[in-house]
């Protein structure tokens, strides 16, 4: 109904003309209707914006000033719009519990942002924070007091190292300082693989979300914020360390170790193949005006103009009679970064594909007497297509 015709109704005496009035008037406006939305879930909102043209255009005002990324940014990060392009060329991902307060429309005090940083682009990240943002660099009792002596921008996608207790995980680097908004801190997570494969190994579910360059996801958007609830698929804490239950359920989640018995356990999607931005995620577009996208490698590479989280997949299976994710890994010194997936066929075409790329190319340079892997870096967008690695 427009609101023309709302008006309308008003000016006449029937009761239910004068309803619709009052129900009409709230959608226009915006400090009635921001209680509203701000009280219900995301798929709620959606549903509501459903019922009239005039709730369609309340709910995109209210999304659209509710979901600013550049302001969440800001808190922690001065210039959003360069560090947003710095995503863009690197791949890096905000995770952990700043996505999930953006997603969900809250605040945690004292939390701080956690960077999740693909092999090879961890220096690129740090500089930016300290040099660029002021953050200086906390080193803990086994590092040194310079970071540079321990991170640097060369990579062999061929090998994988892991000194963490966390899986996934290379290094943890500390970064703080105290601005307008009080003391600040910044994680940046040099990742083993890859920033995907660290998430997918979280505690839990309700923190498998995180934010790219150009889009915000969850991967169980209606156990997340309609039900609730968390499943466990991390057991590397010690069973006796609730701490991390704890701490999800003062923030109103409901903690489960294993699938539940109910209707519930189908939010989790268990036993399905998953991948980054199906049918079951959320994907939630964000506002790229005034982000730098990642230039074209050479005149002969494609442009990469995609966050490369989109070519992930996994599944939640049962291990041992608790729940976890199950992928493959997909990593190559053909590919600049490294990938998942649960399908077995595409795993198997990739891996064939891999070898044979891997061998010709070898025996090409070989014959010409050029490095490997810096003759691959001329080449990565070019071999690391989206038809190959989404299925």
């Amino acid at each position: 109904m427009s609101r023309t015709s709302i008006l309308i109704g008003c000016t006449s005496h029937q009761p239910q003309f004068a309803d619709e009035c009052a129900v009409g008037e709230v959608f226009y406006r915006a400090p009635v209707y921001d209680v509203i939305f701000s009280c219900i879930s995301p798929r709620d909102l959606v549903r509501l914006g459903y019922t009239c043209h005039a709730a369609y255009a309340a709910s995109k005002d209210y999304s659209r000033r509710a979901f600013l990324i550049n302001r969440h940014i800001s808190r922690f990060l001065e210039k959003p719009l360069d560090f947003r392009s710095l995503q863009a060329c690197t791949g890096t991902l905000i995770a952990g519990s700043n996505a999930l307060q953006f997603l969900d429309r809250t605040f945690y005090v004292d939390a701080d942002m956690d960077l999740y940083v693909h092999p090879g682009h961890a220096r690129e990240v740090l500089d930016y924070v300290v040099e660029r943002e002021g953050y200086t660099f906390k080193p803990h009792s086994r590092q040194p007091q310079d970071y540079r002596t321990i991170v640097s921008d060369t990579w062999d996608n061929t090998q994988t190292g892991r000194c963490y207790s966390i899986k996934g995980v290379k290094s943890v680097f500390s970064l703080e300082k105290h601005g307008s908004n009080g003391f600040l801190k910044i994680q940046v997570i040099e990742c083993a693989t890859s920033p995907f494969d660290t998430i997918i190994n979280f505690h839990s579910t309700c923190v498998m979300n995180f934010i790219a360059f150009d889009a915000a996801y969850s991967l169980y958007p209606i156990a997340t914020f309609e039900d609730r609830s968390t499943l466990q698929v991390w057991r590397e804490r010690p069973l006796h360390d609730l701490t991390v239950p704890i701490k999800y359920g003062q923030r109103g989640f409901q903690w489960f170790s294993t699938l539940p018995g109910n209707m519930t356990s189908q939010s989790f999607y268990p036993h399905r193949i998953r991948t980054v931005g199906d049918q079951y995620t959320w994907r939630l577009a964000l506002d790229m005006q005034g982000v730098e996208l990642r230039p074209q490698m050479s005149l002969s590479s494609t442009p990469f103009q995609f966050d490369p989280v989109t070519c992930n997949g996994w599944s939640l299976l049962e291990r041992d009679e608790e729940m976890a994710t199950v992928y493959e890994p997909i990593q190559s010194s053909i590919f600049r970064y490294n990938y998942t997936t649960a399908n077995a066929i595409l795993h198997l075409d990739l891996y064939r594909f891999m070898l044979e790329q891997c061998f010709l190319r070898r025996t090409s340079l070989q014959l010409e007497g050029t490095d490997l892997l810096e003759q691959a870096k001329q080449t990565w967008y070019v071999i690391t297509t989206t038809s190959l690695l989404c299925g």
